[in-house]
């Protein structure tokens, strides 16, 4: 990915960030990013001249500001980012200005709080390094790989908030619907308490989130609010146009199932149309009618 004049300085970037990714500043894990703006030069302090100090590892905090450097790893500038007024698509929205601030031929590179690197390249997150394992992100093909819901802006809204609480850490459980089994009264079987179940206001917890998502659809809503929904313990279900079923809800899981419940909930979701496991450690699997392997793997 990097071009011939700048790979040297971009491979530095990466050595440092994971030396840094086992180190802790002040007894807090170390988050920083670098940005590359080809095309401009200067002469100024150098980047190996910068790490050599001591703050060098705080003066960036891997969210909104970086260090902005040549080609030649010169330090052009620091930059603190305004929030973005529109999320970048693929990319977890907590990043999201960093994404933002990756146009044309500007590459970013972020170390997170637990270590992992990330790179930002056309406003889209492309490679994450987890658990010492490179990842190549891509999205698009994997919305065409689920086929299912048929709303392309829908699949696009499930991948992204996979993404959003991936790299939150939160986990989530998601299913969808499909619409052979929607007018069937079998796949409500499988949610354990009818108060799980939002259009019932059958509860205090139904009413509520009746009153948050208030009639939106799950690709209408906020990702930020999507994500909160995702991280409540249990599974979220939609049906195939997006309405949400059921938010936090605990699932009937076949007795005897070796796997563990978020995994064990997404494949039972699954037999429904699709569903999705989004680990704490990050990965993201999803799970369609009764095949028990995945049918997409991300991370």
């Amino acid at each position: 990915m990097a071009k011939p004049e700048w790979e040297e300085i971009f491979l530095n970037v990466l050595d440092q960030f994971d030396f840094w990714a086992s180190r802790l500043y002040e007894g807090k894990p170390i988050s920083a990013c670098i940005g590359f703006e080809p095309g401009t030069t200067t002469k100024s302090i150098t980047l190996k001249q910068f790490w050599d100090k001591e703050y060098s590892a705080v003066l960036t905090n891997g969210i909104d500001t970086l260090l902005v450097v040549s080609a030649e790893g010169h330090i052009l500038s620091h930059e603190a980012l305004p929030p973005t007024s529109t999320m970048p698509p693929y990319s977890p929205n907590r990043f999201a200005s960093i994404a933002d601030w990756t146009t044309g031929d500007r590459v970013a590179v972020v170390l997170n709080r637990t270590g992992e690197i990330l790179i930002f390249k056309e406003k889209q997150l492309i490679f994450a390094r987890r658990s010492g394992i490179w990842h190549f992100i891509t999205c698009e093909p994997l919305i065409t790989q689920m086929v299912r819901p048929s709303d392309k802006d829908l699949r696009k809204a499930i991948i992204e908030s996979c993404l959003d609480t991936s790299f939150a850490r939160t986990g989530a459980c998601i299913g969808v619907i499909d619409s052979r089994h929607q007018s069937s009264s079998t796949w409500q079987k499988i949610i354990t308490s009818s108060s799980d179940r939002i259009q019932t206001d059958d509860s205090e917890k139904a009413r509520t989130f009746k009153q948050i998502i208030d009639n939106k659809k799950f690709q209408e809503l906020d990702r930020r609010v999507r994500q909160e929904l995702l991280s409540i313990d249990g599974a979220t279900v939609i049906d195939h146009k997006g309405h949400i079923v059921s938010v936090g809800a605990i699932l009937k899981i076949p007795g005897g199932s070796a796997s563990g419940g978020r995994l064990a909930a997404a494949m039972a979701l699954g037999k429904y149309g699709l569903g999705i496991k989004v680990s704490q450690d990050g990965g993201i699997s999803g799970f369609r009618d009764e095949k028990k392997e995945p049918i997409f793997r991300l991370m």
